[in-house]
């Protein structure tokens, strides 16, 4: 019997991925992002497009989202695994970012997965079974000038997480979550600038990050097993020991790499 897993943000970048690695793991992919053209492209291009339902929806529309994870559930009469993949990134100073832009990014980076999860957790937990597994970022384990709601967004959803696996303990439902380093995706320029508009510009570090595909491959494969938090990232991992152990210097390496742009 095929397992079934709901992939939010399934149009491009790690969730176009994620869509292609589960639907040839053999697993029935239910794929949800705002425009469905592109979930179309997705799906044909996987190679295994009869493995994967289209489900289009705006995920900042919190009050449809209990709706959408009945609409969800329905399609195959369960959900294995839900990954919380859709967000969106931001890329301007504190002071320079309108309010407005920072509540756009949380709402759909943080308030969303938290009212998805409010809706489908009571389903996996009458069900006897379920697997939750949030998608974070590097940038939530420390600060850096420009990326202050983003990171923010990111390390609030990890630390609600951490809360949540607490309280399912004893639970049949379990929860991961995972923190990718960079990947070669349009994440930069679809970015929030100051104004909300797109970034429309990539970064080296997008340039050189990871393939998503071999992202997707690594987060399958944690998401088989039993742990709570893992890092997928090449290089940019060694940020965290170099933050945690020895921040000053950490900082000053922030520092002189961003004199350098």
């Amino acid at each position: 019997m095929h397992q079934v897993v709901w992939i939010t943000g399934a149009s491009s970048g790690i969730g176009a991925a994620l869509v292609a690695e589960y639907a040839r793991q053999g697993w029935l992919v239910i794929a949800t992002a705002r425009r469905e053209t592109l979930l179309n492209q997705v799906a044909r291009s996987s190679g295994f497009s009869e493995r994967i339902s289209l489900l289009p929806a705006d995920l900042t529309d919190l009050e449809a989202l209990p709706s959408l994870v009945d609409r969800a559930w329905s399609i195959h009469g369960g959900i294995d695994c839900c990954i919380l993949n859709a967000g969106i990134g931001q890329w301007g100073s504190v002071a320079g970012t309108t309010l407005s832009v920072e509540q756009r990014l949380f709402a759909l980076n943080y308030w969303s997965p938290i009212a998805t999860i409010k809706a489908l957790l009571p389903k996996m937990e009458r069900a006897g079974f379920g697997r939750i597994v949030g998608i974070s970022s590097i940038a939530s384990q420390f600060g850096q000038r420009k990326l202050a709601a983003y990171s923010a967004s990111k390390a609030a959803l990890h630390v609600y997480f951490e809360s949540l696996r607490e309280e399912l303990y004893q639970s049949p439902v379990r929860v991961q979550i995972i923190s990718p380093g960079s990947a070669r995706t349009q994440i930069m320029q679809a970015s929030l600038t100051e104004g909300g508009e797109p970034l429309n510009k990539s970064g080296k570090a997008q340039e050189q990050g990871m393939d998503p595909a071999k992202l997707a491959r690594a987060i399958w494969r944690f998401a088989q097993g039993r742990g709570f938090h893992a890092v997928v990232a090449g290089k940019d991992r060694l940020a965290l020991p170099l933050h945690h152990f020895f921040p000053k210097i950490f900082y000053r390496i922030l520092r002189r790499n961003y004199a350098r742009k």
